[in-house]
């Protein structure tokens, strides 16, 4: 029984293994080594978008990665985690830093709509920014990442957190929309 069991184990980082070098090879412009990514991670990509990772990343369930028009990029450090069902959606740059941990439905987008009064809102452009993570970030469950932001250094981003602004190094932020409530010591 226990060989049963040792067995099923090995089947399942295998399968494991196979899924993640298929994805490397299907979605990533470049990945270092030990890169993780679950079965039911999704990646909707233009020809030309650029996705790289370094070293140790781990990409949970149910991520969505959506790289769009016009140039997409998103950048990810090493020792990183992208927790399950984050969604990920660049039209211009992303950047996320070493060791950074992302819980849970967390979304990151560094673009936002025209919201003109003369032309219906479906039928304006979007508007292009840009998302920079510093290095040992941790962003909580359901926080929200807007358009044209930085997230310094060390900072910690509060669940359910709506960041629209820029967040020093070692901020703790939290609320909607983020404000900064203390720094880590």
């Amino acid at each position: 029984m226990t060989t049963d069991k040792a067995s099923y184990r090995n089947r399942g980082g295998l399968f494991q293994r196979l899924i993640t070098a298929y994805k490397r090879i299907r979605y990533f412009s470049h990945a270092g080594s030990n890169l993780v990514v679950k079965r039911s991670a999704e990646f909707r990509m233009v020809k030309h978008a650029v996705l790289k990772v370094g070293n140790n990343v781990t990409i949970q369930d149910q991520s969505f990665f959506q790289l769009t028009m016009p140039e997409p990029k998103v950048f990810i450090g090493s020792n990183t985690v992208i927790g399950r069902r984050n969604i990920i959606t660049a039209k211009n740059r992303i950047t996320i830093g070493n060791d950074v941990l992302i819980g849970s439905d967390v979304q990151i987008i560094d673009h936002s709509h025209g919201i003109r009064r003369d032309v219906p809102i479906r039928l304006q452009k979007a508007e292009i920014g840009f998302v920079e993570i510093g290095d040992d970030v941790w962003i909580g469950a359901g926080a929200k990442i807007l358009m044209n932001v930085t997230i310094g250094t060390g900072a910690v981003i509060g669940a359910n957190s709506i960041v629209t602004t820029d967040i020093p190094d070692y901020a703790i932020a939290v609320g909607s929309p983020a404000k900064v409530v203390k720094y880590r010591v």
